[in-house]
């Protein structure tokens, strides 16, 4: 039942044969009834493509919210963490301080030497203050933390030295008032 196409067309039949008159018309019909629909198939690939977009979109702007309220509260979490460790550090030099203190009033015999230094620690504790309105309104500055705790530190320190210098010459009369008996 093989046959070779060409052996058909080569037949003097077929040649003979003619299409009828609406053959054309009938096959463009049959075709576009065959083909889907173009316009109605587009305006619902276009709504797809809308309502995906919509999504995409949503999505994105969904992860780039939480992503920035976890910045902002990793933010918050290291300012206050910054803040107590600085005032922890405040604490622990103020207590230190007053304890110096104590010591130097305790030792010292002199009104004028205890007035004097304690006009030049109110000097230190009012550049302090401003230093801290300075970290209050920028508290991610470096330079305003160094010079907080430098202005600690140098308060101590003085109040350290100057007990080591009273110290000393207490040990000095001690020892004049020991050779003269």
């Amino acid at each position: 039942m093989k046959q070779d196409i060409r052996d058909l067309f080569r037949d003097d039949e077929v040649s003979d044969h003619k299409l009828p008159k609406h053959h054309r018309q009938e096959f463009y019909e049959k075709l576009k009834a065959a083909r889907p629909q173009r316009k109605s198939g587009l305006k619902m690939n276009y709504i797809l493509k809308i309502a995906a977009i919509a999504v995409l979109f949503l999505a994105l702007a969904f992860t780039v919210f939480k992503m920035a309220n976890k910045t902002v509260a990793n933010e918050i979490v290291n300012e206050s963490s910054l803040e107590h460790q600085i005032e922890s550090i405040e604490k622990e030099y103020l207590a230190s301080i007053d304890k110096e203190w104590g010591k130097f009033v305790a030792v010292a015999n002199d009104e004028k030497l205890v007035k004097r230094y304690k006009d030049k620690l109110d000097d230190l504790d009012a550049d302090y203050q401003e230093i801290s309105k300075q970290f209050k309104a920028d508290n991610n500055n470096i330079l305003v933390i160094e010079a907080l705790v430098d202005n600690l530190k140098t308060r101590l320190q003085l109040l350290k030295d100057i007990q080591q210098h009273i110290n000393l010459l207490n040990q000095k009369t001690e020892q004049y008032e020991t050779i003269n008996i």
